[in-house]
This record gives C-alpha cells, sequence and structure tokens, in this order.
C-alpha cells in the first residue's frame, strides 16, 4: 500500500516537475495591449516589444509591471492600475491598463540672468517652449525644452552658462507638475582671430569666405556656413572649422581652420553598358591649382555611341572662388534618337562673368557661341547662335546638408539676333522656383515649378536645345510641378 502510494507521489513530482518545465520554457512571441490606445499606446509598445523571445516568470512580470509604470509616467500618468499575465498556450504578453488620472502643468517658472536676459534671438527661442500652464505633463517635451535652451546658448556663444536650476517637480497628491528653469547665461563670447593651421596658398581665399569678423557676436551657424563654403571651393579634399573653445580669452573665441588640399590632378574613371545605349566610359579630370591666384580646370567626358557629353571649363576666381569668377567653357553634346527620335549634335562654347548681388543673388551674365545640327523625324537642319543672356539665382536652406526648409530661385533671359551671327531672331525667358518646407515636425514638402517662353517669329527655326518640351509635345511655355520630393536640387 504504502508503496503505491509512494509511486502515486512520484508520479505526481514528476508529472508537476514536466509541467513546470514545459511552462519555464516558454517564450513571448507577441504581446496584446488593453485599456488605452493612441500615444499612450504606442509608447508603452516601445517598452513592451522589448521583452519579446523572452521567457515566461514572475521575474518577467515584475520587469514588465516596471516598464509599463515608466512609460505611463512619461506621459504624466503616475496612478495606473496594471496587470500583467502570460497565455502560455499562445505565447502571448498580455498587458491590461487603468490609465488612472492625468498630471497637469499646474506653473512654469523661467528666470534668465546674465546677458542672455537683453538677447532678442536667445529669448526668442526660450520664449518658444512648446509647455504651457494646463498641459499635460510629457517628460520628452521638458527634456526637449532644457536641451533646446543648453543648444541655444552654445549656438549663440554662452559658453560660461550655469544651471541654478532645473527641475521638474511632480505632486501625487494634486496630481499637478511644476517646471523650474533658471539659467545664468553669463557673457556673450565673439569671434576671435582665424588661425590657419596648414600653410596654404589658398589663404587669401580662406580668409575672405568668412561672413563674420573679430570682435562680432558668437554664433554656431557661421561656423558650419563658413566650413561649406570653404568645402564648396575647389582647392581642398577635407576642411575642419571649428570654435577653439577650450581657448577662449577676452570675451573672444579664435577660429581653427584645417585644410587638405586636393592633389596637383584628380582623375576620376567609369564605365558601364546600357541596353540602350550600349558601352559607356565617363572620364573627368581636374586641376585645381594652375596658378598662384587659384585658377582651376575641369574636364568631363561621358561618351557613348548615341548619347556624348564632352566638356572642358577654365575658372578664374576674382575675390571668391565659389562666386565671383570668370569662366570660359568649350563643350560638345550629342543626343541620338534619345528620346523621340531627335537627333542634336551641337559644339559650344561660352565666357561668363559671375558675382554675387548685395542682396546675395548670384548674378551670371553671359555669352555663348553654339553650332547645332539637329534632325526631328527626316529633316536635318543647322544652326548657329550667339545669345548673350544673365540670370539670377538664390538659394537659401535651414539644415545644413539635410535641410527642412528652404528656397530657390532661377531666373534667366537670353536672346539672339539675326544681324548678329545668329540663325533667326529669339528671345528667351525662363523662371524656376523651388520650395521646401516641414509640418508636423516630421513631413516634407516638397514643391517646385519651372516656367519658360520664348518669342520667335517661327518656331521651326530655333534650334532643338533652345525648344520647351513637356510631355513630348513642342511647346513655346512650360509649366512643370512636382510635388512631395524630399531632396532641393542644386542650381545650375
Amino acid at each position: 500500500m504504502y508503496t503505491r502510494h509512494f509511486f502515486f507521489v512520484f508520479v505526481f513530482f514528476c508529472f508537476s516537475y514536466s509541467q513546470h518545465a514545459i511552462s519555464a520554457s516558454t517564450v513571448i512571441k507577441d504581446y496584446k495591449i488593453q485599456g488605452i490606445s493612441g500615444e499612450l499606446e504606442k509608447n508603452v509598445e516601445l517598452y513592451i516589444k522589448q521583452l519579446i523571445d523572452e521567457k515566461t516568470s514572475k521575474a518577467l512580470k515584475r520587469h514588465a509591471k516596471s516598464q509599463v509604470e515608466m512609460s505611463l509616467k512619461a506621459l504624466g500618468y503616475y496612478k495606473p492600475t496594471i496587470k500583467i499575465s502570460f497565455d502560455n498556450a499562445q505565447q502571448l504578453l498580455i498587458v491590461d491598463v487603468e490609465r488612472g488620472p492625468v498630471t497637469r502643468i499646474a506653473d512654469i517658472n523661467v528666470t534668465i540672468t546674465g546677458a542672455g536676459k537683453d538677447d532678442a534671438e536667445f529669448m526668442s527661442a526660450v520664449n518658444s517652449i512648446k509647455i504651457k500652464q494646463g498641459d499635460f505633463l510629457n517628460h520628452g517635451k521638458y527634456e526637449a525644452a532644457r536641451k533646446r535652451i543648453e543648444s541655444q546658448l552654445l549656438d549663440l556663444g554662452y559658453f560660461d552658462a550655469k544651471w541654478h536650476e532645473h527641475k521638474l517637480a511632480v505632486s501625487l497628491k494634486n496630481n499637478s507638475a511644476k517646471i523650474i528653469f533658471n539659467v545664468d547665461t553669463g557673457p556673450r563670447y565673439q569671434f576671435g582671430d582665424i588661425t590657419i593651421g596648414t600653410e596654404t596658398p589658398a589663404e587669401k581665399y580662406i580668409r575672405s569666405l568668412a561672413e563674420f569678423k573679430q570682435g562680432q557676436p558668437y554664433k554656431a551657424t557661421d561656423i558650419s556656413d563658413y566650413n561649406l563654403a570653404l568645402s564648396s571651393t575647389p582647392y581642398f579634399a577635407s576642411v575642419r572649422v571649428y570654435a577653439d573653445i577650450a581657448k577662449r580669452k577676452n570675451n573672444q573665441v579664435p577660429v581653427n581652420v584645417d585644410v587638405l588640399h586636393k592633389p596637383a590632378n584628380s582623375y576620376e574613371v567609369g564605365g558601364g553598358f546600357n541596353t540602350d545605349f550600349g558601352p559607356k566610359v565617363r572620364f573627368k579630370w581636374t586641376k585645381p591649382w594652375i596658378t598662384e591666384d587659384g585658377h582651376y580646370l575641369e574636364s568631363n567626358l561621358n561618351v557613348s555611341e548615341r548619347q556624348q557629353d564632352i566638356s572642358l571649363g577654365y575658372t578664374v576666381p576674382v575675390d571668391d572662388p565659389n562666386d565671383d569668377l570668370w569662366r570660359f567653357s568649350l563643350g560638345y553634346k550629342l543626343e541620338d534618337g534619345v528620346t523621340n527620335d531627335l537627333y542634336s549634335k551641337i559644339l559650344t562654347g561660352q565666357l561668363q562673368r559671375q558675382w554675387l548681388t548685395e542682396d546675395d543673388w548670384v548674378r551670371t551674365a553671359f555669352i555663348r557661341r553654339d553650332y547645332e545640327t539637329y534632325r526631328i523625324g527626316e529633316e536635318e537642319q543647322s544652326a548657329k547662335m550667339l545669345m548673350p543672356g544673365i540670370s539670377y539665382a538664390k538659394k537659401d536652406t535651414e539644415g545644413g546638408t539635410t535641410p527642412y526648409e528652404g528656397y530657390q530661385w532661377l531666373l534667366s533671359a537670353e536672346f539672339g539676333l539675326e544681324d548678329m551671327m545668329s540663325s533667326t531672331n529669339i528671345l528667351r525667358l525662363q523662371l524656376q522656383n523651388a520650395w521646401l518646407n516641414t509640418f508636423a515636425d516630421r513631413h516634407l514638402l516638397y514643391l517646385r515649378a519651372n516656367l519658360g517662353a520664348m518669342l520667335v517669329e517661327d518656331i521651326n527655326d530655333v534650334p532643338l536645345s533652345l525648344r520647351f518640351y513637356a510631355g513630348g509635345i513642342k511647346v513655346s511655355v512650360v509649366l512643370l510641378m512636382n510635388l512631395f520630393h524630399l531632396k532641393m536640387n542644386k542650381v545650375v
């Protein structure tokens, strides 16, 4: 009898141990969140989904509950009721939440002392903080507000700023919170000397491209714009511009510039095969420093059987190698049946003078000589055009290499006269505009419009390269608009 009882107890123990082992080996493969929705549910989900593939256990329940509590506190819910359970059969983690009362902002106390209190730009950033009395408490917005103040202090040169207090005080009894920001900005530093780390023949251009002067109030965006301007020149393989904050003194911070020159000659070679154009060869040669004044040369060759583009450009900088210069270029272009069985062969030469206006428009005056042979269908024609013209371009963006806001304009006018070595009389006008903006903090809207018009006696006398096309239809006025592109194209 005792033997049977012992056997029964032994079997029961083994069965229980087996069931426990099976339960212990169950892992979470999915989760279900109940009782909340919207932003609360999304925030809880960010924490809970990290528990996928974890084994079910009492310790996991405790951990999951603490994670949910943390995610709810971040959005102002400090008194939730949370139940965590497992459905082992479905390997499911179930989170049941009763969120409880929400905590609201009862008071915001912002105190600014030091030079920053009289700085309109700094105070504008402080006043734009997106927290107001009566709002639901959101820890993320509190941290964002604190970081915005700290970021503006650094961006505007308040390098000696000190926090007296930054605090988020929560009253569980009253379901309320108080935010305190108390900072002494100290003095605003100014730009000091520009120090060039290596000997370079481009020192004149390095100094001329700085849009700030010694003694002007410091601004980090001026440093980044300076870095971008130097990087855009043809001379340097790499550029590093930085404010040496550690060596600040006498209310000024020195600016250091380190550059690495490009080789005396640079070559790029490429190639490929296209089913439409056949074999393709690409070659580029640049010589970034020809004379002591920084003359530079660039040539490009892109050749396939049906499409060829060869160009050579020689540039003479005046004061600014990016925007104040003379340029002479020669080019040859062939397109044979690339679109709509059209044929065009052009030999061109152009002289242009480019410089900035007082309103920061890039103004380009040019004169171009074209020899073009073209064919539409079976009829082959040729034309010689001498085209003087002028263009104005402007581009302004926020966000550096990944802009989130900006615009660009290009306006151009050119003409040709039969009495001035041209095959026909023509006036050609063009307007291009692009606009980029961010809305709802995460969506980019990009709009672009191109408008072209020309005045000519007979459209058939106009060389193929000077005509406007839209959708393959010959027109004299073109309007194109593209929506929801995420990148602005550089004006050419």
